[in-house]
C-alpha cells in the first residue's frame, strides 16, 4: 500500500509549499529572490563634473584669433592652472598657440616680402615721388619707359630723379591712343608744371640738369596710361634735387613763393623788351607792376625769423623806392623812355641784397648751389 501522501521527487516540489520535517509537521518556505541585476539605465547618464572652463585658456584663444603675442603667456599660465586645479580649456589654449603661430609667422612672410621688395632691381611703377634712381645705358635719352631701374638713396650716384606721373589721356580712359607726338606736347606742358612744384627754387638745379619723361607705348595704352616726369643730367647726380614743401622750412618756403612770380616776370621782360613791339611791351610792364606789387605784401607779411629780419627790412625798402619808377614806366609813351625805366627798376631790389636775404635763410646764392 502506498502512504497518504504521494511520493514527490526533489524537483517537483512547487515553490511556496512547506514540506514534512517530521513529526508530521510542515515548516513554511522563504519565496525566492531574483537575481541581483546591475544599476542600469535606458539613457546615457551626464558623467561627473569636470571642472570648470579655466578663463584664461579663453583669453588665449581670443588673443590668438587677434594676433596678440601675449597668447604665448596667457598660455603658460592656463596651462599650469588646468594641470593645478582640473579646469577644462586645454584645447581652447592650443587653439589659441596655434592661430598666434600663425600670425607669427604671416608676418615673418610679409617681413621678407617687404625686405625682397627693396631689392635694387624694381620696376617703374614701383618707384615713388622724390626717389632717385638708375636706369640701364641709353635710357635717360628713351622716350619708352625701361622695364627695370635701380632705386637707390639720392646721395649715392644716380642719373634720375622722379619727380612725378600723371594719366596721359586728356579726358577719359577711353580715350583712343593720340600718337607719340600729340604725347610729349602733353607731357612737355605738364611736366613743367610738376617741376616747377618739385623745384620751388630753380636756383638750385644744377644748370646741366634737364626734365625728361616717359611715354606710354601703343602697347601699354589699354593697361598703363601714364606720363613720368623726372628730372636727369648727362653725369652722374650725388644729391637730391627737390626743393619743395618736404624739404624746405615755413621761411624758405614763404619767401620763395612770394618773390618767384616776380623773378619769371622780370626775366621774362628783359630777354623780350628790346624786341617787343610798344603795346606788348607796355602789356609786360603792367603785369611786372602788378607782380612787382604783389610781392611786396606777401613780403611784408611773413613773420621772418630774427636773424633774417635786416636784410629783408632793407630788401621791403628798396622795393618801395622802386615803386614810383613801375608806375611812370606803365604811362611812359615813348619806347625809348620805357626801356631805360624798365631797366632802372629792374635793378631793385638790389642783387645783393637779395644775396642777403638767401644767405640769411640758408638758400642757394649760386645756380646748382644745395641749400645750407
Amino acid at each position: 500500500m502506498t502512504s497518504e501522501h504521494s511520493k514527490t521527487q526533489p524537483g517537483d516540489e512547487p515553490q511556496g509549499q512547506s514540506t514534512s520535517t517530521g513529526a508530521g509537521e510542515a515548516a513554511p518556505t522563504a519565496p525566492a529572490r531574483p537575481a541581483a541585476v546591475g544599476d542600469w539605465e535606458p539613457w546615457p547618464q551626464r558623467s561627473a563634473d569636470r571642472g570648470r572652463l579655466n578663463r584664461l585658456a579663453v583669453v588665449t584663444l581670443v588673443l590668438g584669433l587677434l594676433g596678440g603675442v601675449l597668447a604665448l603667456v596667457t598660455a603658460g599660465f592656463a596651462l599650469r592652472r588646468i594641470r593645478r586645479d582640473g579646469d577644462r580649456g586645454k584645447g581652447l589654449v592650443v587653439a589659441g598657440l596655434v592661430l598666434c603661430g600663425g600670425w607669427l609667422l604671416a608676418g615673418l612672410v610679409a617681413w621678407g616680402v617687404t625686405w625682397t621688395g627693396s631689392a635694387p632691381d624694381t620696376g617703374l611703377r614701383a618707384l615713388r615721388v622724390g626717389d632717385c634712381f638708375r636706369v640701364p645705358t641709353g635710357a635717360t635719352a628713351s622716350r619708352t619707359a625701361p622695364e627695370q631701374v635701380t632705386r637707390v638713396p639720392c646721395d649715392t650716384p644716380h642719373q634720375a630723379e622722379y619727380v612725378d606721373d600723371f594719366p596721359a589721356y586728356e579726358r577719359s580712359a577711353d580715350e583712343r591712343y593720340p600718337g607719340a607726338a600729340v604725347l610729349s606736347q602733353r607731357a612737355e606742358a605738364l611736366c613743367r608744371q610738376r617741376q616747377r612744384s618739385y623745384v620751388v627754387d630753380p636756383l638750385g638745379l644744377p644748370a646741366e640738369v634737364r626734365l625728361s619723361w616717359y611715354l606710354p607705348t601703343r602697347v601699354d595704352w589699354s593697361t598703363d596710361p601714364t606720363i613720368t616726369c623726372y628730372l636727369t643730367a648727362p653725369e652722374a647726380l650725388s644729391r637730391p634735387l627737390r626743393m619743395d614743401g618736404t624739404v624746405l622750412d615755413p621761411a624758405q618756403l614763404g619767401y620763395l613763393l612770394a618773390t618767384r612770380d616776380w623773378a619769371e616776370t622780370r626775366t621774362a621782360l628783359v630777354a623780350d623788351a628790346p624786341a617787343a613791339p610798344p603795346a606788348t611791351l607796355r602789356d609786360a610792364v603792367r603785369r611786372a607792376e602788378t607782380t612787382h606789387t604783389d610781392m611786396w605784401f606777401r613780403l611784408r607779411r611773413e613773420p621772418w625769423p630774427e636773424p633774417v629780419r635786416p636784410a629783408m627790412e632793407r630788401m621791403l625798402t628798396e622795393m618801395e623806392q622802386a615803386e614810383p619808377a613801375w608806375r611812370n614806366a606803365d604811362g611812359e609813351p615813348d619806347r625809348g623812355k620805357l626801356l631805360q625805366v624798365v631797366a632802372q627798376a629792374g635793378q631793385h631790389p638790389d642783387p645783393a641784397t637779395e644775396l642777403a636775404v638767401r644767405q640769411a635763410l640758408g638758400l642757394p646764392t649760386a645756380q646748382g648751389e644745395p641749400m645750407r
